[in-house]
C-alpha cells in the first residue's frame, strides 16, 4: 500500500478579490498545522492581478478556470460555472484523505486546522464513520458569537470544514447542476447523512467570516436564489427546530486583512451590532 504524502487538502474558490484572498492564504500559512498539506485554488478568470499573484505562489496548486455570466434555459441569469462546479474540481484534484474546503473571504483561527484534523481522526479511531467536520465561523464583526448552522434531523451542516474525500466520492460530490450557489452545501450534508457519513461539529476549530455588505434598501431577491432555495425546500420539506449551535466565546484572531481591504464591509457590520434586525443569523 503506497503512503499517503498528504494529510489534508485546502481547497478554495476565488475571483477577483486578491487581497481577500491572500489573507485567507495567509491564515493557512501561519495556522500551525503540523501535518502535510496542499493548497488548491481555483481561480474564475480574475483580472485584478490574482493569477500574477497564484502563479507566483509555489506552495499553490491553481486552476484557472474562467467563470462569467450567461442566460440559463429558463431565462436566468448565472454563473456558467456553478459554486458547486468549481468546488468539485478542486475537490477531485485533491490529493489527500481530507479536505478543508474554505472561503477566499474566511480567516482561520490559529490551531483550527490541527484541532479539527486530531478531532476527526480521534472519532474515527474510535469507530465513528465521518463524512465531515465543520468549523464554527461568524459574521465579522457583525456577531460576537460562532455558529454551525443545522438542517433536518439535526444534521450538521459544512459551510467551512473538513471533508473525507471517500465519502464526497460515495455520494458524487456536489450538486453541481440543481443549485447555482445556494443551499448546495446544505444539500451535500444532507447527502452524506442519509448515506451513512455523519457530518459533526468541530468543538475547538473557529473561523471569522467577512460580513456581506448588508443590503440597505429593499432589492429583489435574485431568481437564480429563489430558484435555489425553492430546489432545496422541495426536496427536503422537514425544517428543523432548532437552526444553529451556537458557542460564546472569545477569541483573539488576526483580521487586521479585512479591515485593511474590505473597511466599508467591517464598518457596516460593526454598526450593526448596535442595530441588528437578524440577531439569529
Amino acid at each position: 500500500m503506497s503512503k499517503i504524502l498528504t494529510d489534508i487538502s485546502i481547497v478554495l474558490g476565488s475571483k477577483n478579490r486578491k487581497n481577500l484572498l491572500k489573507a485567507t492564504i495567509n491564515s493557512i500559512r501561519e495556522n500551525g498545522f503540523t501535518g502535510k498539506m496542499e493548497i488548491i485554488v481555483v481561480d474564475g478568470g480574475s483580472t485584478d492581478g490574482t493569477c500574477n499573484w497564484l502563479a507566483q505562489q509555489k506552495d499553490i496548486f491553481t486552476i484557472i478556470q474562467p467563470n462569467y455570466r450567461i442566460t440559463d434555459k429558463d431565462g436566468i441569469s448565472v454563473l456558467a460555472h456553478s459554486w458547486g462546479n468549481f468546488m468539485n474540481i478542486a475537490f477531485k484534484h485533491a490529493k489527500a484523505p481530507w479536505v478543508v474546503m474554505l472561503s477566499d473571504d474566511l480567516i482561520l483561527a490559529k490551531g483550527a486546522l490541527n484541532n479539527g484534523f486530531n478531532e476527526l481522526n480521534a472519532r474515527i479511531n474510535n469507530g465513528e464513520k465521518i463524512g465531515g467536520g465543520a468549523f464554527f465561523f461568524r459574521e465579522y464583526p457583525r456577531h460576537n458569537f460562532y455558529r454551525i448552522g443545522l438542517l433536518q434531523n439535526n444534521y450538521i451542516t459544512i459551510n467551512h470544514g473538513f471533508y473525507y474525500k471517500k465519502a464526497l466520492q460515495d455520494v458524487n460530490f456536489i450538486d453541481e447542476h440543481n443549485y447555482n450557489f445556494y443551499c448546495a452545501d446544505g444539500d451535500l450534508s444532507i447527502r452524506l447523512n442519509e448515506r451513512g457519513w455523519k457530518t459533526i461539529a468541530l468543538n475547538n476549530a473557529f473561523a471569522d467570516h467577512l460580513v456581506h455588505i448588508p443590503k440597505l434598501t429593499k432589492k429583489t431577491i435574485p431568481k437564480a436564489t429563489i430558484r435555489d432555495i425553492s430546489f432545496f425546500n422541495k426536496k427536503y420539506p422537514d425544517v428543523p427546530e432548532v437552526f444553529f449551535i451556537k458557542k460564546e466565546i472569545v477569541l483573539k484572531n488576526n483580521t487586521s486583512g479585512f479591515w485593511r481591504h474590505a473597511f466599508i464591509n467591517c464598518l457596516l457590520g460593526y454598526l450593526l451590532k448596535f442595530n441588528d434586525k437578524y440577531k439569529l443569523i
